[in-house]
């Protein structure tokens, strides 16, 4: 059994591994605590964060991956440098053990490392309109990113643990379902820390709303933390079914496979949407597609007789364009559609307004 899988069942507590949760429970106090300590040492000034003459916004999470940290990012990102704002996006290279951070333009990149799938997906879909630096420490991409591109705003995609950087506004972003995670803590459950960390957040912005009686809930959890900071919700909107070449196609009878953090989410997208699902494979969150992975895919097409192959944009990026154009591959884009447009606008203001006092 792999370790992701031993994990989901971990956090969810399926059958006899409610047990073994409640084993892990010394393991899940110390890292609460060491959690804890870390940014205590930061917020009280023990140890000395970085700072930077230009705007410095997060979009984070409490919880391990699929809350849609990415989407938010670019969503932000985007509007951004539509107002006329220099705005470079920094994220962390998972690939990279060491060296400097990298610039990552579409179809090229500076360097030759491997880049993480929400690297190459920025870069991608930020085009020209916003510098993308992506490296191991995202505090040295930040670095960089302002030392070439001067700009007056940089967004730190998961930047909510990440202390040692000073920003002037966390956005946390958290799931509709569960926005307290699921299973507690880490290592038994998926929180990176306490739920108690979001009173630090300025922003909260609840994703995956799939009806007003669920983002009532949500809220109304999510205020025992924190009550002060405004609300943006937003929902999950897929688009047509695209070919290698940007073209849509129709919905039809699929093979879909993911190896995303949330892959039960993508497999409800697409249901929603009308696919017939023939076969789902899951893979790890972040996995890296090896030769016999894709002869497996493309033999699980051809025993089904489905019409294509479906996957998210971030397995695509992971597998790259020349992959991706030799097989009978479909990519399902995903949009973020914003309810509380008030709440976005004031946190555009709020940028802006910190933008000027910069200047």
């Amino acid at each position: 059994m792999r370790f992701d899988e031993i994990h989901r069942r971990l956090s969810t507590r399926e059958g006899y591994w409610l047990w073994v949760n409640w084993l892990l429970q010394p393991a899940v106090f110390l890292y609460f605590l060491g959690a804890a300590t870390h940014r205590m040492l930061y917020r009280r000034g023990f140890l000395r964060k970085r700072s930077f003459s230009t705007v410095v916004v997060s979009i984070g999470n409490i919880e391990v991956g699929g809350v849609g940290k990415t989407p938010v990012t670019i969503r932000i990102a985007k509007k951004l440098a539509g107002m006329g704002v220099r705005t470079s996006v920094v994220c962390r290279n998972l690939y990279a053990d060491k060296g400097p951070p990298v610039a990552v333009r579409p179809g090229s990149r500076s360097g030759g490392l491997p880049l993480s799938d929400e690297a190459i997906l920025m870069g991608r879909i930020l085009g020209n309109s916003c510098s993308v630096y992506t490296g191991r420490d995202k505090t040295a991409a930040v670095e960089r990113a302002v030392r070439e591109m001067k700009p007056e705003v940089v967004i730190v995609d998961d930047g909510f643990q990440h202390h040692k950087l000073r920003r002037d506004i966390d956005v946390v972003v958290l799931n509709a379902d569960h926005p307290f995670g699921q299973g507690g803590i880490l290592p038994a459950g998926t929180l990176r820390e306490s739920s108690r960390a979001l009173s630090n957040a300025d922003y909260l912005w609840i994703n995956g709303v799939t009806s007003t009686t669920q983002l009532s809930l949500a809220r109304r959890l999510i205020s025992a933390r924190n009550w002060k900071s405004p609300f943006i919700s937003s929902s999950v909107v897929p688009g047509k079914p695209l070919r290698h070449d940007g073209t849509p196609d129709r919905t039809g009878r699929v093979i879909a496979f993911c190896g995303i953090g949330k892959p039960q989410g993508f497999k409800h997208t697409l249901e929603m949407t009308g696919f017939e699902i023939d076969r789902f494979h899951i893979y790890p969150d972040h996995w890296r597609y090896t030769e016999n992975d894709i002869q497996h895919l493309q033999k699980s097409l051809r025993k089904s007789g489905a019409d294509y192959l479906i996957t998210t944009e971030k397995d695509a990026a992971r597998m790259g364009a020349g992959l991706v154009n030799t097989m009978n591959l479909r990519v399902l884009p995903i949009r973020l559609s914003v309810t509380e447009r008030s709440a976005e606008e004031e946190l555009l203001g709020s940028i802006l307004e910190l933008v000027r006092g910069e200047q």
